[in-house]
């Protein structure tokens, strides 16, 4: 990698990333730790939801407003979400605003105060976000879908289980911040106009003390697969659908983004085209790849009226076998400038970089530029991804339906 990029390995196993983006006025910070939902314990699922909104309610000397007034004062722009791996911590801000709450987020990942008082107050919200889920079929849907398809504990919602969370006690949150929140496995990305040697420095200070411990390796259970049929009375039916595919470190991962592009690559793919604008059966359809560490999917969903809920499902499961008879030389044009125009988008964004640079890493285990991607894309032929789809057919399919009544499986 050119001098752009930088990557340091401290020796509690946390590893430091940066792209230098020179111009911009901003620098942004992904911090990744290694208290990921999948790795909540059984029966406690949703602790980690619940610890990723305590630690910030004080830190170090600073109680909960005093943290909050601190950050503010320093323009930061700041996130907090919890995924299937991680927790991630993510602050964006001018010049070396970032640089200076170091020491705040070194406070807050090795000395929260986890107070009694704001516990409750955590629990509570993580309860609410619950809750809200019956009023979202979508999102509902989507949960249902993953918890389907994927393996446990990696289909877990991200949110956790409600009686989990109720039965929660702050003895077990603070155990659970000690057990995970670790230097082994954690990821600290920058990028934007930043000093590596500052920033290299600055994280050993204030990070360094991070304990090194093991990261326990995840026990799999089999998914369930198959047809699931969640009743929800409402006057629309939400429609959900898997199927295997490749991981992201496979060499034909871009032949697969050109496929799932053409398919579903805005208002001009196949999905949109075929199943929204001729036949008029949905009002939102949409497919996309996604992936875990070692593991991809073909993800899609539909949401159309309980009448044309059947016709919708059968047209959809008719555009992923057409996808298999090839694509033509204009819709792989068509793919190939909607991603690289996305990834120019994203390259210029210093939260968007941080944020793929800490994926990479953890992905792949190296750095990708954005010139090395745009090469990869460059490279996807029509022959090969013809010659992929022919070679790997959709399925078997994972079909989830939320509405008021089931529908039958497309042979």
């Amino acid at each position: 990698m050119s001098d752009r990029y930088f990557q340091h390995t401290f020796e509690n196993g946390l590893v430091l990333l940066g792209e230098k983006m020179p111009g911009m006025k901003s620098v942004a910070m992904t911090l990744l730790v290694p208290a990921g939902v999948s790795s909540d314990p059984a029966g406690r699922v949703g602790v980690s939801v619940v610890l990723s909104d305590l630690v910030l309610r004080g830190a170090g000397q600073r109680d909960s407003r005093a943290l909050t007034d601190h950050l503010d004062y320093l323009g930061l722009q700041r996130s907090s979400t919890v995924g299937v791996y991680h927790t991630r911590f993510g602050a964006a801000g001018v010049g070396d605003k970032v640089l200076e709450a170091l020491p705040a987020y070194g406070d807050i990942l090795l000395r929260p105060q986890l107070p009694d008082e704001g516990f409750d107050a955590a629990k509570d919200l993580s309860l609410q976000s619950l809750t809200g889920i019956d009023d979202d079929p979508r999102q509902k849907l989507l949960i249902k879908l993953r918890e389907q398809y994927y393996p446990s504990p990696l289909g877990r919602n991200s949110m956790g289980i409600q009686g989990d969370i109720e039965a929660l006690t702050v003895e077990e949150t603070r155990k659970e911040h000690a057990r995970r929140y670790v230097g082994s496995g954690a990821i600290l990305a920058v990028a934007g106009d930043v000093d590596f040697d500052k920033y290299r420095l600055a994280v050993g200070k204030h990070l360094g003390q991070l304990r090194k411990s093991p990261v326990a390796e995840l026990p799999r259970v089999s998914a369930a697969g198959g047809y699931k049929f969640e009743e929800q009375q409402s006057e629309q039916t939400h429609i959900g659908i898997a199927y295997p595919s490749i991981p992201e470190t496979h060499a034909d991962y871009y032949t697969v983004r050109m496929a799932v592009e053409v398919l579903s690559g805005g208002m001009s793919g196949r999905l949109f085209t075929e199943v929204r604008e001729k036949r008029g059966l949905c009002y939102s359809v949409w497919a996309g790849y996604s992936s875990l560490q070692g593991m991809g999917s073909i993800t899609g969903y539909a949401g159309t009226s309980n009448e044309r809920a059947q016709a919708t499902l059968d047209c959809f499961v008719g555009e992923l076998h057409r996808l298999a008879e090839g694509v033509t030389e204009a819709e792989l044009a068509r793919a190939k400038t909607g991603l690289k125009s996305s990834l120019v988008m994203s390259g210029e964004s210093t939260s968007g970089r941080a944020g793929a640079l800490a994926h990479d890493w953890f992905t792949r285990g190296r750095l990708r530029g954005l010139e090395e991607i745009k090469a990869a894309i460059d490279a996807v032929s029509v022959d090969g991804v013809n010659a992929y789809l022919k070679a790997n057919l959709p399925g078997p399919f994972t079909i989830v339906i939320v509405g008021p009544k089931p529908l039958k499986v497309p042979g």
